[in-house]
């Protein structure tokens, strides 16, 4: 494959300066796939990611480790994002915040629907400012400084007495809340061998699941509290995380892949042997030798490495499907999910019953996702999305019929199961794999960029979406409760079709396999048939 000279965008010269080799031969310029030998070593190195899951976490438990050590920031994100919603169903800080509605208090829709999403806002201009970052700095150094900053933007938040300064509190916790997705998906699916790379993934919707089942469990211990620490402790509670974060961060390795980009070769060689283990057959060189290959074949066919890279040509492609995924999360029936405790609350439940209900579909979510462990190795990414997505849509279409067909007890609890199975599938299809796929579908070269841009585009849908579920079940305004289970239900039906079309398997494919098909224009619905040759670079 020939040999492109392009001017790298950022002024990126350690990078840059990796693709141009001094060597010459007759005076012919050498580059990596010009080298029979190390082309040798990355076509070996590429043969023995091929391996069973078992066999991955027996060779390469450090970089299992460290995955998961990383991902834990989602946990922080996710206690965070279910806490300001659900607090809007606790009589302590409706009465603190809110205003007389009956027997009781409300929160103004404006104002519910403004700190609901405050820290969706930040986070979608974290997650923009990291896209420019982390290319820069790294995984662990951008990871630092964003658990620094919320250790300081947690104080706003804690100090809190009137609605204008909570809003402003969660609108600085969410600048760190963009740092921690665009990096913990895109270090996980670095770090690991092609075998654990959904599970490393997917570990970040486990963490999600734990960061919200922690919020019920402390909600439902304050819900009958009366004074303002019922709510101010379980924001006190996320000081916590911080600081242990912190200290496994210096620690952790750097990602072998942003080393490679950087030319730091010898040091790619150097966290890769040590995360293996001594029993590895791998040789770290050969490995650096397959990064630096599919670098180089990224390098020829995608100009610069900024987040405008990736909104241009078949990279452009590639992002559009990550950043559907992501915005497609709050289009699946998520929403009405994550505001499980207050559709109860305003169906006529009562504090009780409404908190340990959610805890209750909270846990489910955690079951099934690591449930999803296991049948993504076996179903694939494509069809287990597929399934999980078509099942909510049916159960979200039951729950708006339900609610339509009578107002009873019966009714409500026949809706509130519907809801728990639509909370459980996604946490079985939908929640998990979009993690995966996103990691899958980008390149190496523009991975974290297009992670940036594809959770900037959750963000940017959650909020007008927000105020959309948060205004259908508040009695102040719309006041559908199980009735707005119809949007939801369209906006499904809109994401099957996507997805079908779209979205491709990505089950076992390295990332120089991935690369040559997309750059091939394969339909989605034949990257799980077409062969690519071992040998291949374009």
């Amino acid at each position: 494959m020939p040999h492109h000279n392009r001017d790298i965008e950022n002024n990126d010269k350690p990078e840059h300066a990796m693709m141009e080799h001094k060597e010459h031969k007759n005076g012919q310029h050498v580059g990596i796939e010009d080298d029979k030998d190390r082309l040798a070593q990355a076509v070996a190195a590429e043969d023995q990611e091929h391996m069973g899951t078992l066999a991955a976490l027996r060779l390469f438990p450090k970089a299992a480790f460290w995955s998961m050590i990383m991902s834990l920031v989602i946990v922080m994100e996710a206690y965070d994002a279910a806490l300001v919603s659900n607090l809007m169903a606790q009589p302590a800080f409706q009465r603190h915040f809110g205003q007389p509605v009956g027997d009781g208090y409300q929160v103004p829709p404006a104002w519910q629907s403004a700190c609901n999403y405050a820290s969706t806002i930040g986070a979608f201009i974290g997650i923009l400012i990291c896209g420019y970052v982390q290319p820069h700095l790294g995984y662990k150094r951008t990871m630092i400084g964003a658990l620094v900053a919320m250790t300081c933007f947690i104080f706003v938040t804690f100090f809190a007495e009137t609605l204008p300064v909570l809003f402003v509190g969660q609108l600085l916790s969410g600048l760190p809340w963009g740092f921690y997705n665009a990096i913990a998906q895109a270090y996980a699916s670095e770090i690991v061998p092609l075998p654990l790379r959904a599970h490393a993934t997917m570990w970040n919707q486990v963490c999600w699941c734990v960061g919200q089942l922690m919020t019920s469990g402390i909600l439902f211990a304050f819900r009958n509290g009366t004074t303002k620490w019922s709510y101010k402790i379980p924001f006190a509670l996320q000081w916590i995380w911080p600081i242990p974060l912190i200290t496994a961060m210096i620690f952790a390795p750097e990602s072998p892949w942003w080393l490679v980009r950087r030319g730091r070769m010898e040091d790619a060689e150097r966290v890769v042997r040590r995360l293996e283990s001594k029993s590895s057959p791998r040789d770290p060189t050969a490995v650096v030798a397959m990064m630096a290959r599919t670098i180089e074949i990224e390098d020829a066919l995608t100009e610069g490495a900024s987040l405008s890279a990736c909104l241009r040509g078949i990279d452009g492609k590639r992002t559009l499907v990550a950043a559907f995924l992501f915005a497609a999360q709050n289009w699946s029936g998520l929403l009405i999910g994550n505001m499980a405790t207050y559709f109860y609350t305003v169906a006529g439940m009562g504090a009780d019953k409404a908190f340990g209900l959610g805890l209750g579909t909270s846990g489910v979510q955690l079951t099934a996702v690591l449930i999803a462990f296991h049948l993504v190795t076996r179903i694939g990414r494509r069809r287990l999305y597929l399934s999980g997505v078509t099942f909510q849509a049916v159960m979200l279409l039951a729950i708006g019929v339900a609610s339509v067909a009578s107002s009873s007890s019966t009714s409500f609890w026949v809706q509130a199961t519907f809801l728990m199975l639509v909370y459980a599938s996604y946490g079985l299809s939908v929640g998990p794999i979009t993690f995966t796929i996103v990691a899958e579908v980008s390149s190496i070269k523009l991975r974290a960029q297009t992670c940036a841009i594809a959770r900037a585009a959750y963000y940017a849908v959650a909020v007008p979406m927000g105020f959309v579920q948060s205004y259908s079940l508040n009695p102040l305004a719309w006041n559908l409760q199980g009735r707005s289970a119809f949007i939801w239900f369209g906006t499904a039906v809109g994401v099957l079709v996507f997805v079908y079309f779209m979205v491709p398997e990505t089950k076992d494919r390295t990332v120089r396999e991935l690369d040559i098909l997309w750059h091939r224009r394969i339909p989605a619905r034949k990257f799980k048939t077409t062969v690519v040759d071992r040998d291949e670079d374009e």
